[in-house]
């Protein structure tokens, strides 16, 4: 019986340490995160749905203990707040990092490329050309001095951190920088695989994956990522060719239907759009509460507005409030300077002042506004407007407002349902109201009330 006891626990003591030394050399299995950061056709070059991409690709990296994370360069620049945020990223990040410029590092591509701890160039790769673009067409030709001073700041404390020379890399971003043999003043370094391993600014010239892995002593499982649906999402809505048109369609919408009565096409228009200006942000992982609430609170100001006669202090609150969660969004992705957020804030500002008045000297005539505006739901149930010829005689009789006019919806006049039209008044249902002219198939009305 004792025999079987000690026969029994070495096979435990075997098995068991069978187990850990099984657990032991998976645990020691060496992991290598590959992470494209290249420039997509239709989603835009380095925008924060990468900067979101890289950073979760990072994470991702750190919880694997991988023993090193390559980034393949393929890019000719992009958003400078998405660059600094990847750079920060790369910069805490706990695992050996490299850059492996695979054709082009241009512009913000240089920034991330440096903040790797080493730097690989394919054969035909290049680096550089990293001045600060912003503004107006006119504009970008004459760079601002406060940006370009602030941009080289950045690369030169960058190349410090990393052992390199900062004026080689401050020559890409400014063109006063002279360096004897390799730039001359008033022009911007961009360098070869072979200057830049010359001048410090590289390590290593690999041809493909296979040499860059075999010349930095990387033996383990590879593992690429991609970006995720929302990543790519992320990417299309906050490219800055599409922001524009989702704010205006956002800010059009909500604009006409606070003109019309009901809900309709404008309405659904604008929220989709505010959705989606918000929601890539978030998608992003860049975006905190506020400016949702602030959104939140605006919309249902005007919902609310939208039942109330006139135009008033819930109007103008959730406009308010709109214009402010906007601001913030914008000032989130301008970290540099918060000007640039107002800037734009006073545009589309002025953009929706410019529509307000286009939708009311023109739009409340047209047979398309008509179709979205004025189909009005009254107990519950939807009706089709009569289409009738108006007649002259119906100019000084008085009616009854069905619907709410701002300016444009429904009066009753004799029983009968008509098209109408204030002077930029804005009429409640049940007003008593008198005709005053006629354009077309549309009456002129006026409030009765007070006399």
């Amino acid at each position: 019986m004792r025999k079987i006891c000690k026969c029994w626990l070495v096979g435990m003591m075997l098995l068991l340490f069978l187990m850990t030394g099984l657990s032991f050399s998976q645990s020691e299995e060496q992991v290598i995160f590959w992470v494209p950061v290249k420039d997509v056709p239709d989603l835009g070059m380095v925008d924060w749905g990468l900067a979101s991409f890289v950073k979760r690709a990072l994470r991702e990296a750190e919880d694997a203990g991988a023993q090193a994370v390559i980034l393949e360069i393929d890019t000719s620049g992009g958003w400078v707040d998405a660059m600094l945020f990847i750079k920060d990223a790369i910069i805490s990040s706990s695992c050996p990092t490299v850059a492996f410029i695979n054709h082009r590092a241009w512009s913000a591509g240089a920034f991330i490329a440096l903040a790797c701890e080493t730097i690989v160039f394919a054969p035909d790769a290049t680096m550089g050309a990293a001045e600060p673009r912003s503004g107006t067409p006119e504009e970008i030709d004459k760079p601002d001095p406060k940006t370009v001073s602030a941009i080289r700041a950045q690369i030169e404390a960058l190349a410090e951190a990393r052992g390199r020379d900062p004026l080689v890399f401050a020559s890409m971003v400014d063109r006063n920088v002279e360096i004897d043999g390799l730039v001359k003043k008033g022009e911007l370094l961009t360098l070869r695989a072979s200057q830049a391993l010359e001048y410090g600014a590289g390590d290593l010239i690999a041809a493909n994956r296979e040499e860059l892995l075999s010349k930095l002593g990387l033996e383990g499982t590879v593992r690429e990522l991609s970006p995720s649906w929302s990543e790519n999402l992320a990417r299309l809505v906050t490219n800055p060719v599409v922001v524009p048109i989702l704010l205006t369609l956002a800010l059009v919408g909500i604009l006409m239907e606070i003109l019309t009565p009901g809900f309709g096409v404008p309405g659904i228009v604008g929220l989709v759009s505010f959705s989606l200006f918000f929601g890539g942000r978030y998608l992003a992982g860049l975006a905190g509460w506020e400016p949702l609430i602030f959104f939140l609170a605006g919309a249902t100001l005007l919902i609310v507005e939208l039942f109330l006669p006139g135009f008033g202090i819930a109007g103008i609150s959730g406009m308010g409030a709109l214009a402010l969660s906007i601001y913030l969004v914008l000032r989130e992705t301008s970290i540099l300077f918060w000007q640039e957020a107002v800037y734009q804030l006073f545009f589309y500002v002025a953009l929706m002042g410019g529509v307000f008045l286009v939708l009311l000297a023109f739009l409340p005539q047209s047979p398309v506004w008509q179709r979205l505006g004025l189909k009005k739901e009254i107990t519950g149930k939807v009706y089709q407007i009569e289409e009738k010829s108006s007649e002259p005689s119906v100019v000084g009789k008085t009616g009854i407002a069905k619907s709410m006019l701002r300016p444009v919806g429904i009066v009753e006049i004799e029983g009968k349902r008509w098209d109408a039209i204030t002077e930029g008044e804005f009429i409640s249902p049940g007003t008593k109201v008198r005709v005053e002219g006629v354009r077309g198939n549309t009456i002129v009305v006026k409030s009765e009330e007070g006399g």
